[in-house]
C-alpha cells in the first residue's frame, strides 16, 4: 500500500474514532442522531450543516478559471480564479481581503469534494497555449488525486511527495518499478525519469481539463471551513462518500461555536478526512 493510501486510511479511522468518543463522553447528546447521509453527489437541503448553496453562475463562472504554471522550484500548476491574476491571488492566500477568492474557495470545495472527472479526451475552446486539446489518462488523473495540494495549487517544491527529486514520488504514485543505486537511494532510470518530466508538465493541461470539464450539478453542498479548505483539500475526482460527510457533520456540530482543544481536534480528522483516498 502506497504512502498515500495509509494517510488516507490513518485520516478516516481517527475521524470514526473521533466521532465515537464524542458519543460516549457526553460531548454530543447520545440521543442526537448522525446526519442523514445523502448519495454521493447529491444535493442537499438547505438545513444541512457545513453546506453552501452552489448555483449554475457559480459553476460557470469556476470554469472561468485557469491552470497556471508556477515557475518555482520543480514547477506546478494552480488553478488562478476568475477575475484574479497570480499575484492578486498571492495576496488573497496571505489574508488579504477579496470576496472574489472567498467565493472561489468554497466553489472550488465543491468542485474537489463532489464533481466527477474521468480520463478521456478533451477538447479546448479556446484554446489552452497552442493546445487544442487533451488526452487525460489514468496517469494524469491518479497524480491529480495524490499531489500535495495547498490552498488550490500543486506545491511546486515537493509536487507529489517528500522528495524533492519529485519524479520518484510519481513513480511511486503510479506504481512503476524502484531500484536502490550504491548509496541506497531510489532510483527509477533515465527514460522513466524523462517520463515522468512531461508528465509533469503535461498536468498543467490535465488540470484546465478538470477546470472546464469536471461535472458538478447546482445544489447545496457540505464545504470544510475555509482553513481546512486551504490546508488539505485536493481534487478526488470522483464524490465523496456519504459516510465521510456524515461523519463531518457531526464533528462540525459537535464542537460548536466555541470548540475545546479535544473537539477541535476531532473536527480536524474529520475534515481531513473528507479528502482522504481509500
Amino acid at each position: 500500500m502506497r504512502r498515500i493510501h495509509r494517510r488516507g486510511a490513518l485520516a478516516l479511522s481517527a475521524a470514526c474514532a473521533a466521532s465515537a468518543l464524542f458519543a460516549v463522553s457526553g460531548c454530543e447528546q447520545k440521543s442526537a442522531p448522525a446526519p442523514a447521509a445523502a448519495p454521493p453527489g447529491s444535493p442537499l437541503p438547505a438545513t444541512a450543516i457545513g453546506s453552501v448553496e452552489i448555483t449554475q453562475e457559480d459553476i460557470d463562472w469556476f470554469r472561468r478559471s485557469k491552470a497556471e504554471w508556477i515557475d518555482c522550484e520543480s514547477g506546478a500548476p494552480a488553478i488562478v480564479p476568475p477575475d484574479l491574476t497570480l499575484e492578486q491571488l498571492g495576496e488573497a492566500i496571505d489574508g488579504g481581503p477579496s470576496p472574489a477568492f472567498d467565493r472561489f474557495t468554497n466553489v472550488a470545495s465543491a468542485f474537489f469534494l463532489h464533481a466527477s472527472f474521468a480520463q478521456g479526451h478533451y477538447a479546448f475552446q479556446p484554446p489552452v497555449g497552442r493546445r487544442e486539446a487533451f488526452d487525460v489518462t489514468d496517469e494524469h488523473i491518479r497524480l491529480l488525486q495524490r499531489a500535495n495540494w495547498r490552498t488550490f495549487m500543486i506545491d511546486c517544491k515537493r509536487p507529489y511527495g517528500d522528495f524533492t527529486h519529485f519524479e520518484i514520488d510519481m513513480a511511486d504514485i503510479l506504481g512503476l518499478p524502484l531500484k536502490k543505486d550504491a548509496k541506497g537511494h531510489a532510483q527509477i532510470g533515465k527514460d522513466a525519469e524523462q517520463r515522468m518530466d512531461a508528465l509533469h508538465a503535461d498536468m498543467l493541461y490535465a488540470l484546465q481539463a478538470y477546470i472546464r470539464f469536471a461535472r458538478l450539478n447546482p445544489g447545496r453542498y457540505v464545504v470544510p471551513g475555509r482553513s481546512f479548505a486551504h490546508a488539505v483539500s485536493r481534487p478526488l475526482c470522483r464524490p465523496v462518500s456519504a459516510t465521510r460527510v456524515a461523519l463531518y457533520q457531526r464533528a462540525l456540530k459537535a464542537a460548536g461555536p466555541h470548540p475545546d482543544s479535544r473537539r477541535t481536534v476531532a473536527l480536524n480528522e474529520a475534515a481531513a478526512a473528507l479528502f482522504a483516498l481509500d
